[in-house]
């Protein structure tokens, strides 16, 4: 596996800009209870510094409302 913080961040396809590294889990991704039995992939998390938006790439790069949320709410 490569280590994702090592590697370009993509760009953030809201504003534009660089996205920084947050962390990389471990995870099928789904919020199911048979979650653990499906295939598990690295997930790599970033936020945008310049617009604020969290984001989360695994097969692709997509919005991560739920740390938005969690991010916000701090």
């Amino acid at each position: 596996m490569t280590d994702q913080s090592q590697q370009p961040a993509p760009d953030c396809p809201e504003c534009g800009q660089t996205l920084t590294f947050i962390e990389t889990v471990i995870s099928s991704g789904a919020f199911r209870t048979q979650a653990e039995n499906m295939p598990q992939i690295p997930i790599h998390y970033y936020d945008c510094d310049a617009c604020g938006t969290c984001w989360k790439l695994g097969t692709r790069l997509l919005p991560d409302p739920v740390r938005q949320i969690a991010r916000d709410s701090r």
